[in-house]
């Protein structure tokens, strides 16, 4: 929802950064550039705003980004791209997100009436047109990712970078505690969502360039965590996490306050590096609709806990849970594709077709209109990559890798968590995912190869010694 008009400005950063990427991937290393890029344009490019092309999807923020450094990695790391397989091993999933949206249309060609209001069956240009969407705003950041992102050299660029972006956010969500969340509409000229959602605790939550309070929030939480990994490997002062941390909490969401909460002391205390609580996280997420579907879930005792903090809090919880049930039982009636898109899948009253529903958490919305098979194809990969990466870790034998690793898990595992209460706000959660897959494996078949280097080096030095002559023996 704008507020505002957009400036002649907006539009000229959505065009120069065409330009602008190609730049950086002619002067950076690939990997490098495709970090740089893929981070700086969620940062900084305009929300809620796109240019229409003819026969073209429109082109706006996340797909500007990830299909430019696509093209930038296409143009100067084309091995790397072609060595991924793309659409083989954990990719394969998204073959179920395509193929999921052609059952759902072809299984919702019904038009739906509610009283006044009708609203359109869907047809197989609804198929293709959402199956590209998915490419360029899913799939090709996963694919980055897992492509680009392989050495130990891209291991600390990435955390790196990734704590530098936070530093630089950190500072500009200072400016819209104090001033209010400004920046968005005194450079591109409009608001990108509801003012009045950033007013919390007497205060304001700052937006900075991303669609919501929220979203920024969890992206000073990830490179909170990352400096934090960085600081044990004695990589950077206490102070910048530290800095980090205090202006998480000054951004006053209590869901990433919350994750700080107990993932920060595990990141900066545990002694042995591991992936067993971004393992469970991710777990809990893939599983999490049957969790909810069979009453599993301890949603009572959250709306107790929510109390203590304030009855609001409980209250608001409970609305959530109370939705979300509602919502379940309209999944239930078309599970395995879905309802489609055109809002097919929420609840209206039956005389005047006014809409009941509120959908918070991403998880809902996808299985309302995705259906079983698309759900499991999206969060399938972002919870499996976590898992795969569990099980390649012990593979590394590097500490500082398996301590770096260890942080983007939980940073990985993080983003897709809070698919569960809030939405997708960009399509960083499926980067980050890509990164653990991509870094685990090439880190770990580097282990492997330089295991095997070793045991071959050791076996031609062993049968050398045996062929020497020894002291004494005569060579004639």
């Amino acid at each position: 929802m704008l507020i505002g008009e957009p400036n002649l400005f907006a539009y000229l950063a959505l065009f120069l950064w065409v330009p602008g990427t190609l730049f950086a991937f002619s002067r950076l290393r690939p990997p490098l550039a495709t970090m740089v890029c893929v981070l700086s344009g969620v940062m900084f490019l305009p929300e809620q705003l796109a240019v229409d092309p003819p026969l073209l999807p429109p082109m706006e923020k996340l797909s500007i980004t990830g299909v430019w450094a696509f093209i930038g990695c296409l143009w100067k790391a084309r091995d790397r791209i072609i060595e991924a397989r793309p659409l083989r091993g954990l990719d394969a999933l998204f073959l179920l997100v395509l193929i999921g949206n052609f059952g759902t249309a072809m299984t919702n060609a019904d038009p739906l009436v509610t009283g006044p209001v009708t609203r359109q069956g869907l047809t197989l240009y609804d198929a293709f047109a959402g199956s590209v969407k998915d490419v360029l705003s899913l799939y090709l950041p996963f694919l980055l990712g897992r492509a680009m992102l392989r050495t130990r050299q891209d291991l600390l660029d990435f955390m790196l970078v990734l704590t530098i972006c936070g530093i630089v956010y950190a500072t500009l969500a200072l400016i819209e505690i104090r001033l209010s969340p400004q920046l968005h509409r005194w450079v591109y000229g409009y608001h990108q969502g509801d003012f009045s959602m950033t007013m919390r605790f007497g205060g304001y939550r700052p937006m900075i360039f991303m669609e919501h309070g929220l979203a920024t929030a969890m992206f000073v939480l990830s490179a909170t965590l990352a400096a934090w990994t960085r600081w044990r490997t004695g990589a950077i002062k206490p102070w910048v996490p530290l800095f980090l941390t205090t202006v998480l909490i000054l951004c006053k969401s209590t869901g990433a306050i919350v994750y700080a909460m107990f993932v920060i002391p595990v990141v900066a205390l545990t002694r042995r590096p591991r992936m067993w609580l971004a393992t469970v996280l991710a777990g809990m997420v893939i599983l999490f609709p049957l969790l909810r579907g069979t009453d599993v879930f301890p949603t009572d005792t959250l709306v107790e806990w929510a109390h203590i903090i304030s009855e609001d809090r409980a209250l608001s919880l409970w609305f959530r849970f109370d939705q979300e049930d509602q919502l379940l039982e309209r999944a239930r009636e078309r599970l395995v594709f879905g309802w489609g898109p055109y809002s097919r899948n929420r609840i209206y009253d039956p005389e005047t077709g006014e809409d009941l529903s509120i959908t918070d958490g991403d998880w809902m919305s996808q299985l309302g209109t995705r259906g079983l098979m698309g759900f499991i194809g999206l969060y399938g990969i972002l919870a499996l990559s976590v898992v795969l990466a569990q099980r390649r870790l012990k593979k590394i034998s590097s500490r500082r890798d398996r301590v770096l690793l260890a942080g983007l898990g939980l940073v990985s595992a993080l983003q897709t968590v809070d698919l569960l209460p809030n939405g997708l706000f960009h399509f960083l959660p499926f980067f980050f995912a890509g990164a653990v897959s991509g870094l685990t494996e090439g880190l770990a078949l580097a282990a492997a190869r330089e295991k095997k280097a070793r045991k071959k080096a050791a076996k031609t030095s062993a049968h050398r010694s045996a062929a020497a002559p020894a002291d004494g023996d005569v060579v004639a």
